[in-house]
């Protein structure tokens, strides 16, 4: 009887002189299933499959748990640094990593869980890796480590160990240069560190002119000039921030983690909670346990406030700057500031489920300024997309612009299962093409999400697509910006739930959404407001009646973009997603004065 292995990355090391093989997300970032041996028997386990069947009262099963595990976490890093900080201090400082981490885990934990129920308990071969090679220093480099195939490989393989309540099937496998890919990736992209710069003469003279300002405003998605508007605004000077003090990957303190969070209780409890409470010790970034000390130093020798503002706002910093969070943290722990964050891109306020990101921003501000009116939520006031766009308009007589997402092999987040390489994404978009007209077809241009080859390695790239699409379309490979592109184009397909809906939808520019339903999961309002743009034939779920849709309209698309039912569905939509201000700087800078 031949062994059948379980497979957990695309490394043929793992499956090499095997007969049989169960591959957990096997197609590649090309939709080609990557164990290729004929010879080798092949049963593909899709995530997507899994994930797409969470429902409600897994999710909120989900949450408590994760949030009773951060409640353990929060006490030991008080214990072991000898601290007493309050519950939001350690939410700000590193609540964001946690709820990545914690659903990134969980999504591995399902799937390996569900493969363990269907074939019992597999060899599971391994590369050669010990955990501190793959422990990030920060946030930033834990969020790009989780979306590679090492880190993943190693993840599934602890989850399937997990149910399987063994070890003792998993054949550890030499791969040096496995480890010296990753060592070298986590150097360019140097271990999520920010660069060191200089602050400029005008920061240095700004922070003299202004040393107590009364709002802080840093990381805003703004020109200068639209920061000087609010600042004015706000009643207060002008003033830059800038949070890249420089810190240096600390050692890592093995004897500490041995007994990191082991007295907590966590660990007895079985299932999902043990899962995560036993794996923090080893995925905790060094900078909030060995480099903490360090990181609050350089904090507060960079950024000195005589006395706490009435309220800091920004867009950006709270997700990734270490330095800005624990400088936030500390200030508003004292209880006379007010913390304000702005939505900085669309899809806030319509999955089914919280993605970390929006989930970490609603747990720690005071108030959140959204782009219309997402939800009742009483923290989010409805505002309006914070900064003033670039004018495009369509080419009546342009092309047909095919706008991908950022297609990954491993889903990271609920929210973006719709594009990614296991699930429907590439059937989907092979059957638009293939349904286009000969009218439209040879007018068509299709362009990917292209992410960076050394920070986002597990992303799509064009040779990719064109190998996916069958070089059936022209590929644009990027070389201008998005609005640029559009504005040589009569319409524009996108394929992905994200800011470009929104973006588009304010600009007014005839756009046609395209995605699977059954991975596009919205709440109970989205759902509502989504329905109406499909009944304007705005949005689509089948790609042969989309592409049947652009056939009727090709040669006439204002008659169809211009008439009442898609104004009307246009308009309800960017009421609540894609509010447009005539001033939107002044628009923000008024909602943060009347909630100070």
């Amino acid at each position: 009887m031949k062994q059948t292995l379980l497979i957990t990355a695309p490394f043929p090391e793992l499956w090499r002189d095997s007969e049989s093989v169960v591959v957990i997300d096997g197609i590649g970032l090309d939709g080609k299933v990557f164990v290729d041996d004929p010879k080798i028997d092949v049963k593909l386990v899709k995530s997507p499959e899994i994930l797409c069947e969470v429902d409600d009262a897994e999710f909120a099963q989900f949450q408590a748990t994760s949030e009773a595990v951060f409640q353990e976490l929060i006490r030991e890093l008080n214990r072991v640094h000898g601290t007493n900080h309050s519950e939001r201090y350690w939410r700000i400082v590193c609540g964001a990593w946690f709820l990545q981490f914690a659903q990134v885990w969980y999504l591995r934990w399902k799937v390996a869980g569900e493969v363990y129920k269907q074939f019992g308990s597999l060899p599971c071969p391994r590369v050669d890796l010990d955990w501190q090679e793959l422990l990030p220093v920060t946030h930033d480099e834990a969020s790009l480590l989780y979306a590679t195939d090492i880190w993943n490989h190693v993840a599934y393989a602890d989850a399937f160990s997990f149910h399987a309540a063994t070890e003792s099937n998993c054949d550890v496998i030499s791969a040096p240069d496995r480890n010296r890919e990753l060592l070298e990736y986590r150097k360019v992209i140097n271990f999520g560190l920010p660069s060191q710069q200089e602050k400029s003469k005008l920061e240095i003279f700004l922070s003299r002119l202004s040393p107590n300002p009364k709002v802080v405003l840093a990381g805003v998605v703004q020109t200068k000039l639209a920061l000087v508007v609010m600042h004015l605004r706000l009643g207060v000077l002008p003033r830059l921030w800038r949070f890249t003090a420089k810190l240096t990957p600390q050692p890592v303190d093995e004897a500490l983690r041995s007994n990191f969070l082991k007295s907590s209780g966590l660990a007895i409890n079985g299932g999902f909670k043990e899962f995560l409470a036993s794996a923090i010790s080893s995925h905790l970034p060094t900078v909030y346990l060995e480099g903490f000390a360090d990181l609050v130093t350089q904090t507060r020798i960079n950024n000195i406030l005589t006395k706490p503002p009435k309220a800091i706002f920004t867009n950006t910093l709270l997700h990734r700057s270490e330095q800005f969070k624990v400088w936030c943290a500390t200030v508003v722990s004292q209880g006379q500031t007010k913390l304000f964050s702005g939505q900085h891109g669309g899809g806030y306020g319509v999955s089914q489920f919280l993605g970390w990101s929006e989930d970490y921003e609603l747990a720690v501000v005071d108030k959140f300024f959204s782009w219309g009116k997402v939800s009742d939520n009483e923290k989010i006031v409805p505002a309006c997309s914070q900064s003033i766009s670039e004018h495009f308009e369509p080419k009546r007589d342009g092309k047909l612009l095919v706008v991908l997402g950022p297609v990954t092999r491993n889903s990271d987040i609920y929210g973006m299962l719709g594009v990614q390489s296991n699930g429907s994404y590439f059937s989907q978009i092979n059957e638009f093409i293939d349904s286009l007209s000969v009218d439209v077809l040879p007018h068509t241009i299709v362009r990917p999400k292209n992410a960076s080859q050394t920070r986002k390695p597990a992303r799509v790239s064009s040779d990719q697509i064109s190998e996916v699409i069958n070089k059936k379309a022209q590929l644009d490979q990027g070389s201008q910006n998005l609005n640029l592109t559009q504005s040589t184009s009569r319409l524009s397909v996108v394929t992905y739930n994200e800011t470009t809906i929104p973006a588009n939808l304010m600009a007014n520019y005839p756009t046609i959404a395209l995605w699977d339903s059954k991975y596009v999961r919205l709440n109970p309002q989205a759902a509502e407001i989504y329905k109406e743009l499909e009944r304007a034939k705005i949005l689509f779920h089948s790609p042969s009646l989309a592409a049947e849709h652009i056939s009727d309209i090709w040669s006439d698309i204002d008659t169809w973009w211009n008439s009442q039912h898609v104004r009307n569905a246009r308009a309800n939509y960017c009421k609540h997603y894609a509010y447009q201000a005539k001033f939107p700087v002044l628009t923000v800078a008024s909602a943060i004065a009347d909630n100070l």
